[in-house]
Protein backbone atom coordinates (compact mmCIF):
# COMPACT_ATOMS: atom_id res chain seq x y z
CA UNK A 1 0.00 0.00 0.00
CA UNK A 2 1.13 3.75 -0.48
CA UNK A 3 -0.16 5.12 2.69
CA UNK A 4 2.22 7.45 4.29
CA UNK A 5 1.47 5.34 8.30
CA UNK A 6 2.29 1.98 7.66
CA UNK A 7 -1.03 -0.78 8.59
CA UNK A 8 1.85 -2.47 10.84
CA UNK A 9 2.52 1.46 12.06
CA UNK A 10 -1.09 1.78 12.82
CA UNK A 11 -1.16 -1.44 14.91
CA UNK A 12 1.40 -1.05 17.17
CA UNK A 13 -0.02 2.43 18.19
CA UNK A 14 -3.69 0.81 18.25
CA UNK A 15 -2.46 -2.38 19.97
CA UNK A 16 0.78 -1.55 21.50
CA UNK A 17 1.92 0.80 24.93
CA UNK A 18 -0.39 3.60 23.39
CA UNK A 19 -3.22 1.40 24.17
CA UNK A 20 -2.89 1.72 27.72
CA UNK A 21 -2.73 5.05 28.40
CA UNK A 22 -4.74 6.61 25.05
CA UNK A 23 -7.40 8.29 27.28
CA UNK A 24 -5.02 10.78 28.95
CA UNK A 25 -2.37 11.35 26.22
CA UNK A 26 -5.72 11.65 23.61
CA UNK A 27 -7.25 14.62 26.05
CA UNK A 28 -4.30 16.26 26.35
CA UNK A 29 -3.69 16.28 22.70
CA UNK A 30 -7.03 17.54 21.90
CA UNK A 31 -6.21 20.18 24.25
CA UNK A 32 -3.65 21.04 21.74
CA UNK A 33 -4.90 19.24 18.48
CA UNK A 34 -7.96 21.23 16.89
CA UNK A 35 -10.56 19.11 14.93
CA UNK A 36 -8.98 20.32 11.91
CA UNK A 37 -6.03 19.69 12.69
CA UNK A 38 -6.94 16.22 13.63
CA UNK A 39 -8.36 15.91 10.32
CA UNK A 40 -4.34 17.15 8.49
CA UNK A 41 -3.04 14.36 10.78
CA UNK A 42 -5.66 11.58 9.13
CA UNK A 43 -5.69 13.14 5.74
CA UNK A 44 -1.90 12.22 5.66
CA UNK A 45 -2.38 8.05 6.11
CA UNK A 46 -4.50 8.02 3.23
CA UNK A 47 -3.53 5.35 1.13
CA UNK A 48 -4.68 6.75 -2.50
CA UNK A 49 -4.45 3.83 -4.34
CA UNK A 50 -4.44 4.15 -8.38
CA UNK A 51 -6.94 6.76 -9.57
CA UNK A 52 -9.59 5.45 -12.08
CA UNK A 53 -12.24 7.72 -14.25
CA UNK A 54 -14.98 6.05 -12.15
CA UNK A 55 -17.05 7.65 -9.09
CA UNK A 56 -14.24 8.36 -5.80
CA UNK A 57 -15.62 7.28 -2.59
CA UNK A 58 -13.43 8.04 0.43
CA UNK A 59 -13.37 5.02 2.44
CA UNK A 60 -13.02 4.44 6.00
CA UNK A 61 -10.43 1.71 7.08
CA UNK A 62 -11.28 -1.54 8.93
CA UNK A 63 -8.92 -4.55 8.92
CA UNK A 64 -11.29 -6.80 7.33
CA UNK A 65 -13.06 -4.17 5.13
CA UNK A 66 -9.43 -3.50 3.00
CA UNK A 67 -10.11 -7.47 1.94
CA UNK A 68 -13.00 -5.91 -0.32
CA UNK A 69 -11.36 -2.64 -1.27
CA UNK A 70 -8.63 -4.36 -2.81
CA UNK A 71 -10.31 -6.54 -5.42
CA UNK A 72 -12.96 -3.51 -5.67
CA UNK A 73 -9.49 -1.69 -6.80
CA UNK A 74 -8.79 -4.57 -9.24
CA UNK A 75 -12.01 -5.58 -10.78
CA UNK A 76 -14.04 -2.09 -11.22
CA UNK A 77 -13.32 1.47 -11.85
CA UNK A 78 -14.17 2.96 -8.92
CA UNK A 79 -11.32 5.27 -6.55
CA UNK A 80 -11.00 4.36 -3.32
CA UNK A 81 -8.67 6.06 -1.32
CA UNK A 82 -8.71 5.20 2.46
CA UNK A 83 -8.10 7.03 5.50
CA UNK A 84 -5.76 4.34 7.42
CA UNK A 85 -5.92 5.97 10.59
CA UNK A 86 -6.67 8.57 12.78
CA UNK A 87 -10.66 8.96 12.67
CA UNK A 88 -11.38 6.86 15.80
CA UNK A 89 -8.80 7.89 18.12
CA UNK A 90 -8.56 11.31 17.43
CA UNK A 91 -12.36 11.10 18.38
CA UNK A 92 -12.27 9.35 21.17
CA UNK A 93 -10.72 12.98 22.77
CA UNK A 94 -14.14 14.52 22.67
CA UNK A 95 -16.60 12.25 22.45
CA UNK A 96 -17.88 11.02 25.84
CA UNK A 97 -17.09 7.63 26.82
CA UNK A 98 -20.68 6.71 26.98
CA UNK A 99 -20.92 7.99 23.83
CA UNK A 100 -18.23 5.66 22.23
CA UNK A 101 -20.81 2.70 22.43
CA UNK A 102 -21.69 0.88 18.72
CA UNK A 103 -25.27 1.06 17.92
CA UNK A 104 -26.29 2.57 21.29
CA UNK A 105 -24.37 6.35 20.45
CA UNK A 106 -27.67 7.41 18.58
CA UNK A 107 -29.55 7.23 22.53
CA UNK A 108 -27.02 9.13 24.41
CA UNK A 109 -28.24 12.38 25.69
CA UNK A 110 -25.36 13.41 28.06
CA UNK A 111 -24.54 17.10 28.42
CA UNK A 112 -21.26 17.19 25.71
CA UNK A 113 -23.55 15.21 23.27
CA UNK A 114 -24.14 17.91 21.11
CA UNK A 115 -20.35 19.70 21.59
CA UNK A 116 -18.79 16.15 20.49
CA UNK A 117 -21.51 16.05 17.23
CA UNK A 118 -20.02 19.07 16.16
CA UNK A 119 -16.59 18.94 17.14
CA UNK A 120 -16.73 15.30 14.54
CA UNK A 121 -18.65 17.33 12.03
CA UNK A 122 -15.72 20.18 11.64
CA UNK A 123 -13.11 16.82 11.70
CA UNK A 124 -15.30 15.03 9.23
CA UNK A 125 -15.93 18.51 6.70
CA UNK A 126 -12.33 19.30 7.06
CA UNK A 127 -11.07 15.98 6.23
CA UNK A 128 -13.79 15.68 3.08
CA UNK A 129 -12.52 19.46 1.93
CA UNK A 130 -8.60 17.87 1.89
CA UNK A 131 -9.19 15.23 -0.17
CA UNK A 132 -11.35 17.30 -2.55
CA UNK A 133 -7.71 19.02 -3.20
CA UNK A 134 -6.63 15.99 -4.63
CA UNK A 135 -9.73 14.35 -6.14
CA UNK A 136 -13.13 14.73 -6.04
CA UNK A 137 -15.15 12.74 -3.40
CA UNK A 138 -19.06 11.47 -4.79
CA UNK A 139 -19.08 9.58 -1.44
CA UNK A 140 -18.06 8.40 1.92
CA UNK A 141 -17.95 4.21 2.24
CA UNK A 142 -18.13 2.92 5.62
CA UNK A 143 -17.51 -0.87 6.44
CA UNK A 144 -20.80 -0.66 9.05
CA UNK A 145 -23.77 1.41 9.36
CA UNK A 146 -23.47 1.65 13.02
CA UNK A 147 -20.20 3.19 13.87
CA UNK A 148 -20.79 5.91 16.45
CA UNK A 149 -16.91 6.91 14.64
CA UNK A 150 -19.21 7.67 11.72
CA UNK A 151 -21.58 10.57 13.36
CA UNK A 152 -19.53 13.31 11.71
CA UNK A 153 -19.44 12.02 8.24
CA UNK A 154 -23.28 11.26 8.14
CA UNK A 155 -24.07 14.87 9.52
CA UNK A 156 -21.53 16.51 6.73
CA UNK A 157 -22.84 14.00 3.88
CA UNK A 158 -26.54 14.46 4.44
CA UNK A 159 -25.90 18.61 4.75
CA UNK A 160 -24.04 18.47 1.32
CA UNK A 161 -25.88 16.10 -0.60
CA UNK A 162 -22.94 13.17 -0.42
CA UNK A 163 -23.89 9.95 -0.53
CA UNK A 164 -23.53 8.22 2.45
CA UNK A 165 -22.61 4.46 1.73
CA UNK A 166 -22.10 0.80 3.54
CA UNK A 167 -20.70 -2.18 2.32
CA UNK A 168 -21.49 -4.53 5.78
CA UNK A 169 -18.61 -6.41 6.45
CA UNK A 170 -21.01 -8.38 9.57
CA UNK A 171 -23.13 -10.88 8.29
CA UNK A 172 -25.23 -13.09 10.75
CA UNK A 173 -25.16 -16.74 9.49
CA UNK A 174 -26.08 -18.47 13.36
CA UNK A 175 -29.78 -18.40 14.66
CA UNK A 176 -28.59 -17.48 18.24
CA UNK A 177 -26.77 -14.57 16.64
CA UNK A 178 -29.52 -13.54 14.41
CA UNK A 179 -31.95 -13.14 17.69
CA UNK A 180 -28.92 -11.55 19.40
CA UNK A 181 -28.68 -9.22 16.65
CA UNK A 182 -32.39 -8.24 16.61
CA UNK A 183 -32.47 -7.66 20.01
CA UNK A 184 -29.56 -5.38 20.06
CA UNK A 185 -30.49 -2.91 17.59
CA UNK A 186 -34.00 -3.29 18.89
CA UNK A 187 -32.61 -2.13 22.28
CA UNK A 188 -31.10 0.40 20.72
CA UNK A 189 -34.00 2.45 18.66
CA UNK A 190 -31.27 2.32 15.92
CA UNK A 191 -31.95 4.29 12.80
CA UNK A 192 -30.00 4.48 10.11
CA UNK A 193 -29.18 7.57 8.76
CA UNK A 194 -26.90 6.72 5.15
CA UNK A 195 -28.31 6.50 2.11
CA UNK A 196 -27.89 3.06 1.51
CA UNK A 197 -26.36 -0.42 2.32
CA UNK A 198 -24.66 -3.33 0.61
CA UNK A 199 -25.25 -6.56 2.91
CA UNK A 200 -23.10 -10.05 2.37
CA UNK A 201 -26.82 -11.98 1.81
CA UNK A 202 -29.99 -12.38 2.81
CA UNK A 203 -29.66 -13.66 6.29
CA UNK A 204 -28.68 -10.33 7.06
CA UNK A 205 -31.35 -8.09 5.49
CA UNK A 206 -33.65 -10.26 6.67
CA UNK A 207 -32.50 -9.99 10.74
CA UNK A 208 -32.09 -6.40 9.94
CA UNK A 209 -35.99 -6.05 8.45
CA UNK A 210 -37.04 -7.49 11.74
CA UNK A 211 -35.62 -4.12 13.60
CA UNK A 212 -38.63 -1.73 13.33
CA UNK A 213 -37.15 1.48 11.29
CA UNK A 214 -33.61 0.30 11.22
CA UNK A 215 -33.61 0.94 7.41
CA UNK A 216 -36.03 0.98 4.31
CA UNK A 217 -35.94 -2.48 2.69
CA UNK A 218 -35.30 -0.41 -0.41
CA UNK A 219 -31.91 1.07 0.88
CA UNK A 220 -30.68 -2.48 1.89
CA UNK A 221 -29.13 -4.54 -1.26
CA UNK A 222 -27.55 -7.96 -1.52
CA UNK A 223 -24.84 -7.29 -3.56
CA UNK A 224 -22.17 -10.05 -1.46
CA UNK A 225 -18.72 -9.30 -0.55
CA UNK A 226 -16.37 -8.24 -3.64
CA UNK A 227 -13.49 -10.21 -1.10
CA UNK A 228 -14.75 -13.52 -2.93
CA UNK A 229 -13.81 -11.77 -6.05
CA UNK A 230 -10.66 -12.95 -4.90
CA UNK A 231 -10.90 -16.83 -5.85
CA UNK A 232 -12.06 -16.19 -9.45
CA UNK A 233 -7.64 -16.35 -10.03
CA UNK A 234 -6.77 -18.96 -7.44
CA UNK A 235 -5.82 -22.22 -8.20
CA UNK A 236 -7.01 -24.72 -6.25
CA UNK A 237 -6.33 -27.71 -8.63
CA UNK A 238 -3.70 -29.41 -6.25
CA UNK A 239 -5.09 -32.52 -4.66
CA UNK A 240 -5.27 -32.43 -1.08
CA UNK A 241 -2.94 -35.07 -0.43
CA UNK A 242 -0.13 -33.06 -1.90
CA UNK A 243 -0.49 -29.84 -0.10
CA UNK A 244 1.95 -28.48 2.63
CA UNK A 245 -0.42 -27.08 5.30
CA UNK A 246 -3.02 -28.29 8.10
CA UNK A 247 -4.38 -24.92 8.79
CA UNK A 248 -6.46 -24.00 12.44
CA UNK A 249 -7.94 -20.83 11.68
CA UNK A 250 -8.81 -19.09 15.28
CA UNK A 251 -11.79 -19.13 16.78
CA UNK A 252 -10.69 -17.17 20.43
CA UNK A 253 -13.46 -15.11 21.07
CA UNK A 254 -17.01 -14.30 19.83
CA UNK A 255 -18.14 -17.82 18.53
CA UNK A 256 -19.19 -19.04 21.33
CA UNK A 257 -16.52 -21.82 22.57
CA UNK A 258 -13.45 -19.55 23.73
CA UNK A 259 -12.33 -21.96 26.29
CA UNK A 260 -12.59 -25.01 24.15
CA UNK A 261 -10.57 -23.36 21.35
CA UNK A 262 -8.11 -23.69 23.93
CA UNK A 263 -7.99 -27.25 24.20
CA UNK A 264 -8.54 -27.53 20.08
CA UNK A 265 -5.23 -25.36 19.90
CA UNK A 266 -3.77 -27.85 22.39
CA UNK A 267 -4.55 -31.07 20.43
CA UNK A 268 -3.31 -29.33 17.06
CA UNK A 269 -0.05 -28.60 18.63
CA UNK A 270 0.33 -32.08 20.29
CA UNK A 271 -0.13 -33.01 16.31
CA UNK A 272 2.34 -30.78 14.86
CA UNK A 273 4.90 -32.45 17.76
CA UNK A 274 3.71 -35.63 16.55
CA UNK A 275 4.08 -35.21 12.72
CA UNK A 276 7.16 -32.75 13.50
CA UNK A 277 9.51 -35.38 11.12
CA UNK A 278 7.22 -35.10 8.49
CA UNK A 279 7.03 -32.41 5.72
CA UNK A 280 3.82 -30.89 6.36
CA UNK A 281 3.64 -27.68 8.17
CA UNK A 282 1.09 -26.67 11.16
CA UNK A 283 -0.78 -22.95 10.60
CA UNK A 284 -2.17 -21.50 13.16
CA UNK A 285 -3.97 -18.73 11.32
CA UNK A 286 -5.28 -15.29 13.22
CA UNK A 287 -7.56 -12.76 12.14
CA UNK A 288 -5.99 -9.73 12.72
CA UNK A 289 -3.32 -7.86 14.90
CA UNK A 290 -5.36 -8.35 17.79
CA UNK A 291 -5.78 -11.75 17.54
CA UNK A 292 -2.27 -12.51 16.94
CA UNK A 293 -1.48 -10.46 20.50
CA UNK A 294 -4.05 -12.42 22.08
CA UNK A 295 -2.77 -15.98 20.46
CA UNK A 296 0.77 -15.33 21.59
CA UNK A 297 -0.53 -14.50 25.03
CA UNK A 298 -1.76 -18.46 25.07
CA UNK A 299 0.64 -20.19 23.57
CA UNK A 300 2.65 -22.27 25.08
CA UNK A 301 6.40 -21.78 24.87
CA UNK A 302 8.80 -24.29 22.67
CA UNK A 303 6.94 -24.84 20.27
CA UNK A 304 8.01 -27.48 17.29
CA UNK A 305 9.65 -25.97 14.32
CA UNK A 306 6.81 -26.90 11.76
CA UNK A 307 4.42 -24.48 13.53
CA UNK A 308 3.70 -20.86 12.11
CA UNK A 309 1.39 -18.53 13.61
CA UNK A 310 0.40 -15.21 12.40
CA UNK A 311 -2.06 -12.70 10.53
CA UNK A 312 -0.33 -11.86 7.78
CA UNK A 313 -1.68 -15.49 5.41
CA UNK A 314 -4.23 -14.38 2.85
CA UNK A 315 -6.87 -17.31 2.61
CA UNK A 316 -6.67 -17.49 -0.86
CA UNK A 317 -2.85 -18.07 -0.56
CA UNK A 318 -3.44 -20.48 2.33
CA UNK A 319 -6.44 -22.75 1.79
CA UNK A 320 -5.55 -23.97 -1.73
CA UNK A 321 -2.01 -25.16 -0.07
CA UNK A 322 -4.22 -26.59 3.03
CA UNK A 323 -4.67 -30.52 2.74
CA UNK A 324 -6.97 -29.84 5.82
CA UNK A 325 -8.53 -26.70 8.01
CA UNK A 326 -9.79 -26.71 10.98
CA UNK A 327 -12.22 -24.08 12.43
CA UNK A 328 -15.55 -23.46 14.37
CA UNK A 329 -18.61 -21.29 13.56
CA UNK A 330 -16.41 -18.91 10.99
CA UNK A 331 -18.08 -17.74 7.48
CA UNK A 332 -14.11 -18.59 6.98
CA UNK A 333 -15.21 -21.86 6.09
CA UNK A 334 -17.18 -20.90 2.86
CA UNK A 335 -13.95 -19.88 1.32
CA UNK A 336 -12.42 -23.42 3.12
CA UNK A 337 -15.02 -24.94 0.43
CA UNK A 338 -13.64 -22.35 -2.35
CA UNK A 339 -10.59 -24.24 -1.79
CA UNK A 340 -11.95 -27.33 -1.66
CA UNK A 341 -10.36 -27.64 0.81
CA UNK A 342 -10.98 -30.77 3.74
CA UNK A 343 -12.54 -29.38 6.64
CA UNK A 344 -12.78 -30.91 10.18
CA UNK A 345 -15.20 -28.90 13.30
CA UNK A 346 -14.84 -29.33 16.60
CA UNK A 347 -17.69 -30.90 18.37
CA UNK A 348 -17.21 -31.13 22.24
CA UNK A 349 -17.32 -28.63 25.34
CA UNK A 350 -18.83 -25.52 23.93
CA UNK A 351 -18.43 -26.46 20.21
CA UNK A 352 -21.42 -28.26 19.39
CA UNK A 353 -22.62 -30.10 16.09
CA UNK A 354 -26.28 -28.80 16.16
CA UNK A 355 -28.45 -25.94 18.28
CA UNK A 356 -28.92 -22.51 17.98
CA UNK A 357 -25.40 -21.26 18.25
CA UNK A 358 -24.09 -23.59 15.72
CA UNK A 359 -23.51 -22.13 12.02
CA UNK A 360 -22.46 -25.07 10.48
CA UNK A 361 -24.84 -28.14 11.73
CA UNK A 362 -24.16 -31.73 10.97
CA UNK A 363 -28.47 -32.11 10.51
CA UNK A 364 -27.30 -29.78 7.25
CA UNK A 365 -26.88 -32.12 4.63
CA UNK A 366 -25.22 -29.96 2.88
CA UNK A 367 -22.66 -29.56 5.78
CA UNK A 368 -22.22 -33.31 6.17
CA UNK A 369 -20.95 -34.00 2.52
CA UNK A 370 -17.86 -31.41 3.22
CA UNK A 371 -16.91 -31.14 6.64
CA UNK A 372 -15.80 -34.53 9.57
CA UNK A 373 -16.92 -33.96 12.95
CA UNK A 374 -14.06 -34.63 15.92
CA UNK A 375 -16.18 -34.98 19.31
CA UNK A 376 -13.01 -34.89 21.60
CA UNK A 377 -9.48 -34.02 21.24
CA UNK A 378 -8.26 -37.30 20.52
CA UNK A 379 -10.50 -37.56 17.54
CA UNK A 380 -9.79 -34.26 16.36
CA UNK A 381 -6.11 -35.99 16.46
CA UNK A 382 -7.00 -38.78 14.94
CA UNK A 383 -8.16 -36.94 12.31
CA UNK A 384 -5.20 -34.98 11.72
CA UNK A 385 -2.83 -38.02 11.79
CA UNK A 386 -5.28 -40.02 8.95
CA UNK A 387 -5.33 -36.75 6.89
CA UNK A 388 -1.42 -36.71 6.96
CA UNK A 389 -1.36 -40.55 6.30
CA UNK A 390 -3.27 -40.29 3.34
CA UNK A 391 -6.50 -40.59 4.71
CA UNK A 392 -8.58 -38.02 3.49
CA UNK A 393 -12.74 -36.98 2.89
CA UNK A 394 -12.64 -35.25 -0.18
CA UNK A 395 -15.38 -33.22 -2.03
CA UNK A 396 -16.60 -31.92 -5.48
CA UNK A 397 -17.61 -28.78 -6.79
CA UNK A 398 -21.53 -29.68 -6.61
CA UNK A 399 -21.27 -30.22 -2.95
CA UNK A 400 -18.95 -27.33 -2.47
CA UNK A 401 -21.13 -24.89 -4.39
CA UNK A 402 -24.13 -26.30 -2.34
CA UNK A 403 -22.42 -25.50 1.01
CA UNK A 404 -21.69 -22.29 -0.39
CA UNK A 405 -25.02 -20.94 -0.89
CA UNK A 406 -26.19 -21.96 2.44
CA UNK A 407 -24.29 -19.49 3.91
CA UNK A 408 -23.57 -16.55 1.36
CA UNK A 409 -25.15 -14.97 -1.57
CA UNK A 410 -23.37 -15.87 -5.15
CA UNK A 411 -24.26 -13.98 -7.91
CA UNK A 412 -25.31 -15.59 -11.38
CA UNK A 413 -23.61 -14.01 -14.49
CA UNK A 414 -21.86 -11.36 -12.56
CA UNK A 415 -18.69 -11.05 -10.27
CA UNK A 416 -19.29 -9.57 -6.40
CA UNK A 417 -17.32 -6.49 -7.47
CA UNK A 418 -20.02 -5.96 -10.85
CA UNK A 419 -22.38 -6.45 -7.62
CA UNK A 420 -21.51 -3.72 -5.83
CA UNK A 421 -20.36 -1.68 -8.83
CA UNK A 422 -24.32 -1.79 -9.55
CA UNK A 423 -25.22 -0.79 -6.38
CA UNK A 424 -23.11 2.22 -6.41
CA UNK A 425 -24.26 3.41 -10.08
CA UNK A 426 -27.88 3.18 -8.04
CA UNK A 427 -27.15 5.26 -5.26
CA UNK A 428 -24.52 7.69 -6.46
CA UNK A 429 -26.30 9.07 -8.97
CA UNK A 430 -28.47 11.80 -6.89
CA UNK A 431 -24.62 13.23 -5.41
CA UNK A 432 -22.43 13.25 -7.95
CA UNK A 433 -23.29 16.69 -8.83
CA UNK A 434 -23.08 18.49 -5.65
CA UNK A 435 -19.84 16.56 -4.73
CA UNK A 436 -17.52 17.81 -7.46
CA UNK A 437 -14.35 20.03 -6.37
CA UNK A 438 -15.78 23.57 -5.15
Amino acid sequence: MNSMISLASLNYLRDGWIRKCWDKVSSLLIKLISPKLAALFCYWTIDWGLENDGPTLLCLFRESFIKDIEELRKNTSLNLPVVMGGFTRFQMGWVPREMQIQTFYQGYRGINRDRAIARSRVFAERLIQLVRKKRRVDGILSANFDYWQDTGFKEVCREKGIPFLVLSREHPVIPKVCEEVVRWYTEAAFVFEGNAIAVAGSSTKEVMMRVSNLCDESKMVITGLPRYDAWRIVDCSTPPAEREFVTLLTFASGYYADATFKEVLRAFLESAQEHSNQPVKFLVKTKDFSDTSYLKSILPSGLSSNVICGHDFPLPDVLPRSRLTVNYNSLSLVEAAMARTPIVLPAWGECHDRGSDVMYSIENTHVQKVAAFAYDSEMLKAIMRDNINGVIKTYGEPEAQAFISDFIYVPQGKTYSEEFMDFCKTNLQTGLGESKNT
